[in-house]
């Protein structure tokens, strides 16, 4: 690749990068839930470029959906991780790296669940995740590089969210708000038809 600054110099200010703490309580133990149906978050991939996410120690949840179509679980601590240590920082690949990388980068489908072998409600599960965005103006092209051209697979959708459709590229600006809105657009809905009510 010949510009070796390319990602770094399109994740400027303003962005959409934002710092959450995530906290999934744990339910009651009266409460009537399923553990292979009622999840904590629904399935989803992120939507900028890489997501940095924190986990506490003997908190599991996170699930991946594989290239098979199933879910796996994703370890707090991979399997030649030394448990004695802080978790290890996961890297998710977002929306925009599959984007800029026309596929050849998959976004990261994950979902929350209730683990299995867990206590009945679950316990309490806390994070933090850095959800890193380009600036808001950055065009949504391919990475200028030779090997994201030859592999390419044309037809095949790029990124969870929807992709890029047409033959303009939107900006990084555009990708959040209409992902926001596929994902909150109900709400939307319902708070202008109470506004009209």
């Amino acid at each position: 690749m010949p510009d070796k600054e390319w990602f770094s110099s399109r994740h400027t200010y303003p962005s959409g990068s934002t710092v959450r703490l995530l906290f999934y309580p744990a339910l009651p133990n009266d409460t009537d839930y399923e553990n292979e149906v009622d999840v904590r978050a629904g399935a989803h991939s992120d939507y900028g470029s890489i997501t940095l996410l924190f986990q506490r120690l003997s908190q599991p949840g996170l699930e991946i959906l594989t290239p098979s179509n199933t879910w796996a679980p994703v370890p707090v601590f991979p399997p030649s991780y030394p448990p004695s240590s802080f978790p290890p920082i996961l890297v998710n690949i977002a929306d925009l790296l599959s984007y800029w990388t026309n596929g050849l980068l998959k976004s990261t489908v994950h979902r929350v669940i209730f683990p299995a072998d867990a206590e009945r409600g679950g316990d309490d599960r806390y994070s933090i995740a850095y959800f890193c965005h380009p600036g808001f103006d950055t065009e949504l092209v391919a990475v200028p590089s030779k090997v994201v051209q030859e592999k390419t697979v044309e037809g095949e959708d790029v990124g969870y969210g929807g992709g890029i459709d047409g033959e303009k590229s939107i900006t990084a600006q555009e990708h959040l708000e209409k992902r926001l809105e596929a994902t909150y657009g109900l709400r939307q809905e319902l708070k202008a038809t109470a506004t009209e009510a």
